[in-house]
C-alpha cells in the first residue's frame, strides 16, 4: 500500500516553532509601541555620527487684556537649534537662534572638539571667539595658583568602558520603556515624511506612534518616580564613581593634585559618599515639584501630545510635541493658557556632519588675547549690542510696548 502523501502535521508544527523561536531570538516579535519608542531612540544614538534640526514655537493667552499685549509679542518668537554629533573625531556643533516675526534676532554658534570651542553671535559683531584647551593651565596657574592639564582629563568625557557603558545604557533604557508603557499608542502604520538624506529632500513612508500625557504624567509623585529611575540608578551612581576615581588617578599621577586645595583622602571621601549627595540632590529635586504641584494643582492643567515617526530602518526621524498649560494665577485669578510646539528632525543619518570652518584672521583667541586688546574688543562688542538694540526688530517692538506701558 502507497504511503499517503501532503502535509506532514508533525513536521508543519515543528517548523512553526522553529520559526518562532528564530523570530524571537531575531527580535522579529513585534513590539510594543513604548519599545518600539525606545529602540528608535537608542538606534539613533549609537549612530556614530548624528545631525538634529529642531523647532520650537509657543503661544500665550490671558484674559487680563493689559498682559495679553505682552503675551502677544511673546508668541511671535520662536526659536531653531542644529545639533550636530561626531562621536568618532569628538567634534560637536550647537547653533541656536532666536526669531521674531520670522526674523532671525540674535543666535549663538557653539563649535567644540579635543582642542579648543568656539562661539560666534551677532551680538559678538563679525568675529569668532575661541579659547584652546591648553590655555586653561596658564590661565589657572596665573589667576588661581593652581595646575589643571585639561587635556589630560577629556578622556573622562569621551571614553567609557564598554561593559559599564553597555550597563548604564541598559538600565536606563529599561526604565524609558517602564516609564513610556501608559503613554505611548500606536499611529498610522504608513506616513509620508519629507526628509533630508545625504543633504537632499526625498520622501519616506514612516511608521507613526501617538504619545499622550496628562495632568497625573506631570503630578510630583510621578516626576518623583521620573528623577528615581534616573539618579537612582545603580549603574547610573557605579558610572559616577568610576569616573571620579579616573578623575583622582589623573590628578594624582600628572602632578596636579599636589597643587589643589584638596587633598586625595578628601576626594575619595566625596566619592565613598556620593550616594548621599545624590539622595539628597534627588530630595530636593523630588520636594520643589511637590511644592510646586500643591501650589497649582487646583488651577493648572498639562498635557502633551505627540507624534514620533520611525523608518524602516528602526530610526526616529521625525518628533512633534505639543504641550499645553492652563494656570490661574493665584490672587489676582488671571487665566493664562501657554502652549509650546516643538518639531525635531534627524537629518542625514549616519552621514558625517560638515562642521564650520574658521580661518585665522576671523578668529580671536581669548587665552592669548592681552588687556589692551581686551579693552578694544570690549568697545566693539558694545557697539554691536547697541546696534542690535536700535535696529533689532524684537528690541524696537519691546521698547514700543514699554512706552505705551508707561515703562
Amino acid at each position: 500500500m502507497s504511503k499517503p502523501t501532503g502535509i506532514n502535521p508533525k513536521l508543519t508544527v515543528l517548523v512553526i516553532i522553529g520559526l518562532l523561536l528564530a523570530a524571537a531570538l531575531t527580535g522579529c516579535v513585534p513590539r510594543a509601541p513604548h519599545e518600539q519608542l525606545v529602540a528608535a531612540i537608542k538606534k539613533v544614538n549609537d549612530l556614530e555620527y548624528q545631525e538634529m534640526a529642531a523647532k520650537a514655537s509657543m503661544s500665550l493667552q490671558s484674559d487680563n487684556a493689559e498682559n495679553q499685549k505682552i503675551y502677544e509679542l511673546i508668541s511671535k518668537i520662536s526659536f531653531e537649534v542644529v545639533l550636530k554629533l561626531d562621536k568618532k573625531d569628538h567634534r560637536y556643533f550647537l547653533a541656536f537662534d532666536l526669531l521674531y516675526k520670522g526674523v532671525n534676532c540674535g543666535n549663538l554658534a557653539l563649535y567644540c572638539d579635543t582642542e579648543k570651542i568656539t562661539a560666534q553671535s551677532v551680538f559678538f559683531g563679525p568675529k569668532t571667539f575661541c579659547f584652546e584647551w591648553k590655555d586653561l593651565q596658564r590661565l589657572a596657574q596665573d589667576y588661581l595658583g593652581l595646575q589643571v592639564q585639561i587635556t589630560d582629563y577629556l578622556p573622562l568625557l569621551f571614553e567609557t568602558d564598554q561593559k559599564t557603558r553597555k550597563q548604564v545604557e541598559k538600565a536606563l533604557y529599561d526604565f524609558y520603556a517602564d516609564y513610556f508603557r501608559d503613554k505611548i499608542t500606536a499611529g498610522n502604520k504608513r506616513v509620508e515624511l519629507s526628509v533630508i538624506e545625504n543633504d537632499q529632500e526625498k520622501s519616506i513612508t514612516c511608521q507613526e506612534l501617538i504619545m499622550q500625557m496628562d495632568n497625573d504624567d506631570f503630578s510630583p509623585e510621578e516626576i518623583g518616580r521620573f528623577l528615581q529611575g534616573i539618579l537612582g540608578n545603580s549603574a547610573v551612581r557605579s558610572l559616577i564613581k568610576e569616573k571620579i576615581t579616573q578623575f583622582i588617578t589623573i590628578a594624582k599621577n600628572n602632578g596636579d593634585l599636589a597643587t589643589w586645595p584638596v587633598t586625595e583622602e578628601e576626594l575619595i571621601a566625596f566619592r565613598d559618599n556620593i550616594d548621599t549627595q545624590i539622595d539628597h540632590f534627588q530630595a530636593l529635586l523630588a520636594s520643589t515639584a511637590v511644592q510646586a504641584g500643591t501650589a497649582a494643582v487646583e488651577t493648572s492643567f498639562t498635557e502633551m501630545n505627540g507624534k514620533i515617526r520611525i523608518d524602516k530602518k528602526g530610526l526616529w526621524r521625525n518628533m512633534l510635541t505639543t504641550q499645553t498649560m492652563a494656570y490661574t494665577v493665584p490672587y489676582t485669578g488671571e487665566k493664562i493658557e501657554y502652549k509650546m510646539t516643538i518639531e525635531q528632525n534627524l537629518v542625514n543619518p549616519g552621514q558625517k556632519p560638515a562642521f564650520p570652518e574658521y580661518l585665522p584672521g576671523e578668529v580671536i583667541n581669548v587665552g592669548q588675547t592681552s588687556s589692551v586688546e581686551w579693552e578694544a574688543i570690549a568697545e566693539e562688542i558694545s557697539t554691536n549690542i547697541f546696534t542690535q538694540l536700535l535696529f533689532n526688530p524684537l528690541f524696537q517692538d519691546i521698547a514700543q510696548l514699554g512706552q505705551e506701558n508707561g515703562l
